[in-house]
């Protein structure tokens, strides 16, 4: 079973950033396209984990016949806008990365989320940068999450819809594992976190912060303390050289020292003795 961590993860990467270096690697490794093919996507060694698709289709084509992948089940009379001569679909297995892509507060993913997005194609690259939209009018499509089984038999799903404006959407399933929508996008099964599996979360963040909020206060307070005794330090040197200047302008004497302490000197003078006449 996938089952990923919290999704309100501390990693949170820009999806659009990664749907735009996808369409390049698209282009970059299919030079010669053939229609109706699918083709697997070679990602970087630091995208181990997610798994891209492609194909090529003639929007005729898939208005009459619909288009069905490992995930995704689109039916026939679905229309392709805007209106081109032909389209690339991408679809999207983000496994392990799901988390860190995707955000839906106080709930478990329990399945990856995939992706199917439309873009139209031409002669000089094998998908464009203009995505499409799907109208469909009759049957939806259908999204299957093969091999995804709880151990809690009383947690059911519910499908969510992960907006390009960043909108949830949540839906029930209509079969077991399987959602239904009306359009592109990405789309994930999710369930309720436990409260006290949310309390505990809270808990410990609020524990971090405390201690963070701590450590901050004892370095402060440990700083202030310095800077108060480096100020009362130098108000007493500066009190001494008062006295030094002062005791320059009176009457010379000569000084010592005692420690760091500097202090006048006073000449001693002995009464000559006068001699008495008998």
């Amino acid at each position: 079973m996938f089952l990923s961590s919290l999704v309100q993860s501390s990693q949170t990467y820009d999806h659009e950033s990664l749907e735009d270096f996808l369409c390049k690697q698209v282009n970059k490794d299919i030079v010669n396209p053939k229609t109706g093919v699918f083709y697997n996507i070679s990602l970087p060694s630091n995208y181990t984990g997610m798994e891209v698709r492609v194909v090529r289709l003639r929007t005729s084509s898939f208005y009459i016949r619909g288009v069905n992948s490992s995930f995704f089940n689109v039916p026939p009379h679905v229309v392709p806008q805007p209106i081109r001569k032909r389209m690339a679909i991408l679809y999207e297995n983000f496994g392990n990365w799901s988390s860190h892509y995707f955000n839906v507060p106080n709930y478990t993913m329990v399945a990856p989320v995939f992706g199917f997005v439309a873009y139209t194609s031409s002669g000089n690259s094998f998908m464009d940068n203009e995505k499409m939209n799907l109208v469909t009018k009759g049957n939806p499509i259908l999204i299957h999450f093969h091999h995804i089984r709880l151990h809690e038999k009383n947690d059911t799903p519910i499908c969510v819809k992960f907006s390009d404006s960043g909108n949830l959407e949540f839906n029930n399933m209509t079969k077991p594992y399987v959602c239904e929508t009306y359009g592109t996008g990405h789309y994930t099964l999710v369930v309720s976190l436990p409260k006290e599996s949310y309390n505990k979360s809270q808990s410990k963040r609020f524990t971090i912060w405390w201690i963070l909020g701590f450590v901050l206060g004892f370095v402060g307070l440990v700083v202030l303390i310095l800077l108060l005794v480096t100020l009362v330090k130098a108000a007493k040197r500066r009190k001494i050289k008062k006295l030094e200047r002062n005791s320059e302008n009176g009457e010379s004497f000569d000084t010592f020292w005692i420690g760091e302490t500097k202090l006048p000197l006073a000449p001693t003078i002995r009464t000559q003795p006068v001699l008495e006449n008998d």
